[in-house]
């Protein structure tokens, strides 16, 4: 008998690991079908219903992508199993690449502690851009970490970079920050390998472009505004020791005039301040609604912030970061559950119904979805790859790798970015964190002579 061909035995390795995790994604969409669906996936959709006359504030692809799929068909599932189809495209390769270089400790840990954990499976197949975008930016980093070791782009890596790179960069708002690897890479390839990364990245950056020009919002959010506001209320919190009021202000007379422009009082600016969420200073019906104030009050706000707030309750401030950063990480915040598509298809034109079909896996997987939930503080904590940033960092004061730094300096910079500006107590915007060891595994402790 002849041996099977290497490539042979490559494609069937990575077909077999394909179809292991396609069946598993298709189990559990079957059994939350269409997807699953919470307050964010109901104002998208509501904005493609409505042809954006009620807008979600969401990035400009984000609106596109779920046009493109769900405005087209009318079924919600639609844009799901596309998400959920690149998702288990990425984590085969680097699955299959894993266990190509002998690293099967990596490998074991990948596919059931990521590619199949609650978390990812669960996010994968929801309305929301965060579990897409968390898999999508670690497959574009580990195709640009093999690609920077190698000097070139080959094929394998352009359709990855070709399928990854709109979500890692365009799905979410901070996914602006991942463009800085690409360029990286683009800097330090040949210049002939510079036209296939260019064929590949430039054409989703001038949809991108496009999409910011095409569809912008009325009242954007912005990232400063919505930190300092939620901080500056914060600041005013009750204190019962009173000591502020026998010493300087907590915040500067300006800034209260400009927050009660609004026509509520500091104190009932006050009754709506969450610990962990700011969507009750702006969203709540009997809220203060400080989304619509003025723009001279939001930039007095935002400059006073800075130039006396911000310094004067600085143990505030680092707590309020640590607070909701701590919160998030033990997956807390707003996680709807898999029941929640029956009360939000109503609400939309969607012809997709729930629960067409009834497989025998499905109580399963419901019972593993509620068991996985009541442990979510073990099982959906990104500790495993917030550790591996920070074993990365320490790894870089020492060797300075470039393929490394552009891989661990991304996750960094967003780990910095998440930690510092977040205003909501959200499992999701961690979510990038957990499968970060899909790229750092690899670029941290491949050891063999084998080709990347």
């Amino acid at each position: 008998m002849t041996a099977i061909p290497t490539v042979n035995k490559k494609l069937l390795r990575f077909g077999a690991l394909f179809l292991f995790l396609l069946v598993i994604y298709t189990a559990w969409l079957v059994a939350c079908w269409p997807g699953i669906l919470g307050q964010d996936s109901l104002a998208i959709l509501r904005e493609v219903d409505t042809h954006r006359e009620f807008q979600a504030n969401k990035p400009a692809f984000w609106y596109m992508y779920v046009n493109w799929l769900y405005g087209t068909t009318g079924r919600v599932e639609v844009p799901i199993g596309f998400q959920m189809l690149v998702a288990a495209l990425v984590c085969t390769r680097i699955l299959s690449w894993l266990w190509a270089q002998h690293m099967r400790k990596s490998f074991a840990y990948c596919l059931f502690f990521v590619a199949l954990a609650p978390s990812v499976v669960y996010y994968s197949s929801s309305l929301y851009s965060d579990g897409i975008y968390a898999v999508a930016l670690s497959g574009m980093l580990f195709e640009i970490w093999r690609c920077w070791c190698l000097r070139i782009v080959d094929k394998a890596a352009a359709l990855l970079l070709l399928i990854t790179v709109p979500f890692a960069l365009l799905a979410r708002p901070n996914g602006i920050l991942n463009l800085l690897p690409l360029l990286a890479l683009a800097w330090i390839l040949p210049r002939t390998q510079r036209v296939r990364w260019a064929i590949v990245v430039l054409p989703w950056c001038l949809i991108g472009l496009y999409g910011q020009f095409t569809y912008p919002y009325k009242n954007p959010i912005g990232t400063i505004f919505p930190l300092t506001l939620y901080e500056t209320v914060g600041f005013l919190e009750h204190r019962p020791m009173g000591l502020w009021e026998r010493n300087e202000p907590r915040v500067t007379p300006r800034t209260t005039e400009a927050l009660t422009s609004s026509g509520k009082s500091l104190k009932q600016i006050s009754q709506f301040y969450d610990h962990y969420y700011w969507d009750p200073l702006i969203f709540f019906t009997q809220g203060p609604a400080l989304l619509t104030l003025s723009k001279d009050a939001k930039r007095v706000i935002v400059r006073e912030f800075f130039k006396y707030n911000l310094w004067h309750n600085l143990p505030a401030f680092a707590a309020s970061r640590i607070n909701i950063f701590l919160y998030s990480a033990l997956a807390n915040g707003g996680i709807p559950d898999p029941t929640v598509a029956q009360y939000v298809l109503p609400q939309t034109k969607s012809v997709s119904t729930t629960n067409v079909v009834e497989w025998p896996t499905t109580p399963f997987l419901r019972d593993w979805f509620e068991f996985s939930m009541r442990y979510r503080a073990l099982l959906w904590a990104p500790w495993v790859g917030i550790a591996l940033i920070l074993i990365g960092c320490r790894r870089l004061l020492r060797e300075r790798q470039l393929s490394q730094i552009a891989i661990v300096g991304t996750y960094a910079l967003q780990l910095a970015a998440v930690f510092t500006f977040s205003i909501a107590g959200e499992y999701r915007y961690l979510l990038a964190f957990f499968t970060a060891p899909l790229a750092l595994l690899p670029a941290l402790y491949h050891t063999t002579s084998r080709d990347v």
